[in-house]
């Protein structure tokens, strides 16, 4: 008998495991508690940090390629910040999802049917939220005078559809793509979600305004 493994101190591991999960995501180490030095919490934050603002630079990089677009239908500006957040937190459930089976170790075969419900998820959430924006978009256009009230409306639900689903599916397979890299799947995922939802749903919006709009 080399010792004994209460049930209480197992639960009291696992549960420490879990719990530094959310902190893994945004980048913040296990190592890092209340009390660590704050030079400390500088050398564990600042890395993924850095890596945070280069990639913040790439969704900045889509936003000016279409300023053109921005600069002639204003009114698109303020649908940016819709479509990054309501993309953004769709991706965001379905990584805390992923991460919570993956430290259980009940994804395996179950990934290419957690595909396919966020895919169906975000077509649904896209649609719903789509069409709201829609109409907030339609009355704001009118209001201005905007001849392409019906044009941007129609926009605005495709664009909020598409970034919804694949927002969905990158929150799905971005720890899993981690952890084939050999890297811990909770590390800075959000870091890397973020950034990709931010391309895809402004990106969608701008491309399709410029190409329907503003080239038509």
């Amino acid at each position: 008998l080399l010792g004994t493994i209460r049930g209480s101190h197992v639960y009291d591991a696992h549960s420490l495991e879990l719990s530094a999960q959310s902190g893994l995501m945004v980048g913040v180490s296990k190592e890092e508690g209340l009390d660590s030095p704050t030079l400390k919490c500088v050398k564990l934050r600042g890395p993924w940090l850095l890596v945070n603002l280069i990639t913040a630079f790439l969704a900045g990089a889509v936003v000016g390629l279409y300023q053109d677009t921005i600069d002639q239908i204003v009114l698109l500006a303020m649908f940016l910040p819709i479509l990054a957040g309501q993309s953004g937190n769709t991706g965001a459930q379905a990584l805390a999802v992923l991460i919570r089976e993956m430290t259980l170790g009940n994804v395996g075969p179950k990934m290419v049917k957690q595909l396919a419900k966020e895919t169906i998820l975000g077509l649904v959430h896209g649609l719903i939220t789509g069409v709201i924006c829609a109409i907030v978009m339609y009355v704001l256009a009118v209001q201005q005078n905007n001849p392409h009230a019906i044009a941007l409306s129609l926009i605005i639900i495709t664009a909020m559809t598409v970034s919804c689903i694949v927002s969905g599916l990158m929150g799905a397979y971005v720890p899993v793509f981690l952890k084939k890299c050999g890297a811990d799947p909770a590390a800075a995922s959000s870091i890397f979600l973020t950034t990709g939802t931010d391309v895809v749903s402004m990106g969608v919006m701008l491309f399709l305004a410029t190409k329907f709009i503003v080239n038509a």
